[in-house]
């Protein structure tokens, strides 16, 4: 619990405070905090990182009452699965990367996961003016996992 807390939480929360000054004093910013789809809604088995993910993104809300009226946005990014080296140890335990897909290709109405590219995406969109009148959201871009 410490360590998830310390890196899904912690980590943001003192970015953020360093940050502010700045954006408070030219009238605008965007913090964006990784989640996870973890953080709005409940994974089996997973308690210390789904309550820190879940707490990020009540962070995020917080900061967007809090700093909203500097200009400043804040909202959560929550992929669901990835397709990166962060899903190895997952990987191994539901035996190999053929059994991953199928497991994922079960359990995400889209049937697989995002590329790297899609998230990319996503962060520029919450980093850019496209997404100026929005603050406080966890914008989830998990494949319908967490609907399904």
């Amino acid at each position: 619990m410490d360590a998830s807390w310390r890196v899904n939480v912690a980590a943001h929360f003192r970015l953020a405070r360093l940050v502010m000054p700045h954006m408070q004093a030219q009238g605008k910013g965007s913090i964006i905090v990784t989640s996870s789809n973890s953080g709005v809604f409940y994974d089996h088995e997973m308690i210390a990182y789904a309550t820190s993910k879940h707490a990020a993104v009540a962070m995020v809300k917080q900061i967007a009452i809090d700093y909203g009226k500097y200009g400043v946005r804040a909202n959560a990014l929550c992929p669901g699965w990835v397709d990166t080296p962060f899903n190895d140890a997952f990987t191994r335990q539901r035996g190999g990367r053929e059994a991953l897909l199928r497991y994922i290709k079960d359990k995400i109405p889209l049937g697989r996961c995002a590329s790297v590219d899609e998230i990319a995406e996503a962060i520029l969109f919450l980093a850019s003016d496209r997404s100026s009148f929005m603050t406080g959201h966890a914008l989830v871009i998990d494949g319908g996992e967490c609907i399904a």
